[in-house]
């Protein structure tokens, strides 16, 4: 979502005291580009001199672009590229066309949903929507899904989450013992185990057993071989009882317990923009289109099995008019908006021979694949978002699925036309508790902690780092992100130097945390660990599969906790010195930044990242490595701006946490990250005011990240 009430100039602009258009200009993208991560956003300057108010002339910018830059490859941009980027230099970085009062708007896009957002639309509008989403306990939720942060959540296409309830029996251990695993008899035996849950006594596990149809049984105590309750299926076992049986699959589901989304291609995410929301990457491909039909047949069939679950009607007696009816309500979610009479006919049609047609029809159209954004003209010249497409950014925004018939209603009644009835709406929605799981999305994003999900890691080395201590772990973020911002502190600070954590059993298991009984609330016991980074899911995914990466590390403090871009690598930049096998990493890296063209990028990089080295591969704390002992401590450089050469030198991971809590840059950049989930789109000139603006709201604001969020709806672009 860009502006809730603003969108673009319409208004052609040749008058030299015309604002100048960064969204259409070709010189303002060549030097997002290639440019900015030398001379800075608006032409201030870092690791380049600076460019705004520039003295130089049209054509000696240009000869110096097309000789010289970009300084890590000269002669990339020479011709119309150097003479584009000599125009922006000229026009657009100039105090006059930076003012404020100057910008226009930018432009908007359609957006294409997500996959997240995809799931979440069709459970809320074919399954049992909101209410079964929301859950206290893993029985709750369906037999596919887990319970996380308040949410029932669908358990990865090739995954089982287990559950099982002792109804008060008291129990050593309960374990999965089936085809999967040549019916292991013991837990030391190659059974799944399951962990007790304190807080509600239910034994809980999640495991990667792959595609396909599985036979098991719950063995208790290593004696007691039972049928999973929670069963969907049995099948005879031969002995005269029944084997649980599971079928898993990864090519789209059929019923509402699977993933829809399954076989849908995944979401690019750019270097620097870590989130699934980028909307200039989401481009349709054949995939896409094979995707989306498949899964709306599919959805389509499965709803139209029983079509008084959608709509109670006389179906046998008026087939026809209780189609019309269905399109029109159904429509109107689906489309997030209400039919034209020409869509409502076209459908209705279809209706009154197969409803499954009908509604694969709707799925897979535009209108329901896409987010509107696109406005309507204004009496200003400009374009103003629709109250519906008002009433479905704040929902994807705050919920991450589709307006609720109230929003619409809302829409519909004129309410979302004022700043007064869009905060009204945005607030509420912050209460509704699906808001609690878009927090924690955001915040597995912007980490990159999403990634532990999935990333390699040397079985023989980590072997309990599976399945379920990996949900486990990404749990952790979730709940913790949740927890700070709406029922903590809810600031910035918290986030990133909280002496404390959330965490269910498998994680607390992990860290070596001893008598935690439950999913809640544990404080660090000592110095160690701070806030998301001192999080494993964070830590494993910026290491390889058997070492640690000091360049991940701090690379992901650069860019994802201060924005912070640095030119890539020059070509053909030499080898690196040879280093020895048995040194510690901080050795090999200091070995490595001798070379002079690695120096200048890395002096930024890996000061953070080896003062992060006594956290192994995985995440967890070392006092050694290779046999050595690790040398504590690391710096963050230019922790402001890079090209300031100041130093912030730190010992442990709080240190390096509490320094980034107190500076401005981070405080700039989580603005900028929020605003990236939010409206789908990397930051340009045009949003530059609209985004300084909400800066200085949430610092007056204390930091608090609800304000922030109700505030960036509020804000003009």
């Amino acid at each position: 979502m860009r502006a809730l009430l603003i969108a673009v100039c319409v208004v052609a602009c040749s008058s030299s005291d015309a604002p100048y258009d960064y969204g259409s200009s070709k010189g303002a993208a060549l030097y997002q580009e290639m440019c900015q991560v030398c001379h800075g956003e608006a032409g201030e300057g870092g690791l380049g001199p600076v460019l705004r108010d520039s003295p130089r002339s049209f054509g000696e910018l240009e000869r110096v672009i097309a000789d010289r830059m970009p300084a890590n490859a000269p002669g990339q941009c020479s011709g119309a590229c150097a003479s584009d980027v000599a125009e922006f230099i000229r026009e657009g970085l100039t105090s006059r066309a930076l003012a404020c009062d100057a910008i226009p708007p930018a432009p908007r896009r359609l957006r294409l949903l997500t996959r997240r957002e995809y799931r979440a639309t069709v459970r809320d509008l074919f399954g049992e929507a909101a209410p079964a989403m929301a859950c206290a306990r893993a029985t709750d939720c369906a037999y596919r899904d887990t319970c996380s942060a308040g949410q029932c959540e669908p358990t990865a296409c090739d995954a089982q989450t287990f559950v099982y309830d002792p109804q008060g029996r008291t129990l050593a251990t309960v374990h999965v013992a089936g085809d999967i695993n040549q019916w292991a008899g013991t837990i030391g035996g190659g059974g799944l185990p399951l962990v007790r849950d304190a807080a509600t006594g239910l034994w809980l596990g999640t495991f990667t057993l792959g595609p396909g149809r599985h036979l098991y049984k719950l063995v208790l105590d290593e004696r007691d071989w039972i049928t999973d309750p929670r069963a969907p299926a049995t099948a005879p076992d031969g002995f005269g009882g029944n084997n649980s049986v599971v079928e898993l699959a990864c090519s789209g589901g059929t019923t509402l317990a699977g993933d829809p989304t399954a076989g849908f291609p995944i979401e690019t995410r750019k270097a620097g923009f870590p989130f699934d929301t980028d909307s200039a990457a989401a481009l349709v491909s054949a995939a896409h289109v094979d995707a989306y039909l498949v899964a709306g047949e599919k959805l389509a069939d499965f709803a139209a099995a029983d079509p008084n679950q959608l709509l109670a009607c006389n179906w046998a007696g008026d087939r026809a008019g209780c189609g019309r009816t269905l399109v029109g309500e159904l429509g109107k979610r689906l489309f997030r908006r209400p039919l034209t009479t020409a869509e409502v006919d076209r459908y209705s049609a279809l209706a009154a021979t197969d409803i499954a047609t009908a509604l694969h029809a709707m799925l897979v159209a535009p209108a329901y694949l896409y987010r509107s954004e696109l406005g309507e003209p204004a009496s200003n010249g400009r374009y103003r978002l629709t109250p519906y497409e008002v009433a479905a950014a704040l929902s994807y925004t705050f919920i991450g699925t589709t307006p609720s018939d109230e929003l619409l209603a809302a829409a519909a009644a004129g309410e979302l036309g004022k700043p007064a009835g869009i905060e009204r709406w945005a607030r509420a929605l912050l209460d509704d508790p699906r808001a609690r799981t878009q927090l924690g999305d955001f915040a597995l994003q912007w980490t990159g902690a999403h990634n532990v999900l999935t990333v390699d890691k040397r079985p023989d080395l980590y072997g309990d780092f599976d399945a379920a201590t990996r949900a486990a772990l990404a749990a952790e973020t979730r709940m913790f992100a949740a927890h700070v911002v709406f029922d903590g502190a809810g600031t910035l600070a918290e986030l990133l130097t909280a002496r404390y954590t959330v965490v269910d059993p498998i994680a607390a298991r992990f860290y070596g945390l001893m008598g935690v009984a439950g999913t809640g609330k544990v404080t660090h016991a000592d110095d160690r660990r701070a806030g998301l980074l001192g999080h494993a899911a964070v830590l494993a995914t910026t290491a390889h599969s058997d070492q640690t990466s000091p360049v991940l590390r701090g690379l992901l403090v650069r860019r994802n906790f201060l924005c912070q871009e640095l030119p890539p690598p020059p070509p053909f930049a030499g080898g690196l010195p040879a280093v020895d096998p048995n040194a510690t990493t901080r050795d090999r890296f200091a070995m490595h930044s001798s070379v002079a063209s690695c120096r200048n990028c890395h002096q930024y990089i890996d000061p953070i990242g080896v003062g992060l080295e006594r956290f192994d591969p995985v995440g967890r704390w070392r006092d050694s490595e290779n046999g050595k002992s690790i040398a504590i401590g690391g710096d963050v450089t230019d922790v402001e701006r890079l090209g300031t050469q100041t130093g912030a030198p730190f010992q442990t991971l709080p240190e390096l946490a509490d320094t980034l809590a107190a500076s401005d840059a981070a405080s700039s950049c989580f603005v900028r990250q929020y605003l990236r989930f939010a409206r789908g789109v990397r930051e340009t000139l045009a949003q530059r005011c609209s985004r300084l603006a909400l800066e200085a709201k949430l610092e007056a604001a204390g930091g608090n990240i609800r304000e922030l969020m109700v505030q960036s709806v509020l804000a003009p672009d």
